[in-house]
């Protein structure tokens, strides 16, 4: 067996839950990775002062400003990104389950481009974590 997380003897009764759950906890690293630096980049474009692509063709060409609600959603993106990576380590490692439930329910933070891949991953992940066996598997 091969891949993230945790690594088991295939007589180990968990061994089936770590192979079901292995791909929607990495794709949920992914996210969350992806979700943390999109808003790093976000807080870069915004201290650069770079000019908004959002601006309708024919339009006054405005600057990205750091305003306290930009701020507010780059930080709560962030947050989001960093929960969601960390559910996604409890999950590959049958730890925690409900971090890892937090992990794909803050993927869905749709204020961030990653929120394209984050939805339908953490849909995934979450529908994975309400299978037979899954709960039980994180307790022991």
């Amino acid at each position: 067996m091969s891949g993230p997380g945790l690594h088991l003897p295939p007589d180990d009764p968990r061994f089936k839950v770590v192979e079901i759950i292995r791909a929607p906890a990495f794709f949920l690293l992914c996210t969350g990775v992806l979700n943390v630096f999109f808003n790093l980049a976000g807080f870069a474009l915004a201290a650069m002062h770079v000019t908004s692509p959002l601006v309708p063709a024919g339009a006054p060409a405005t600057t990205l400003e750091l305003s306290w609600s930009l701020a507010l959603m780059l930080v709560v993106g962030i947050l989001c990104g960093v929960l969601s990576a960390w559910g996604a380590m409890s999950a590959m490692n049958l730890k925690g389950y409900g971090l890892a439930t937090v992990g794909g329910i803050t993927a869905l933070y749709i204020l961030s481009p990653a929120c394209v891949v984050g939805v339908p991953v953490a849909i995934w992940m979450l529908f994975t974590l309400r299978r037979d066996g899954v709960r039980e598997a994180f307790r022991s």
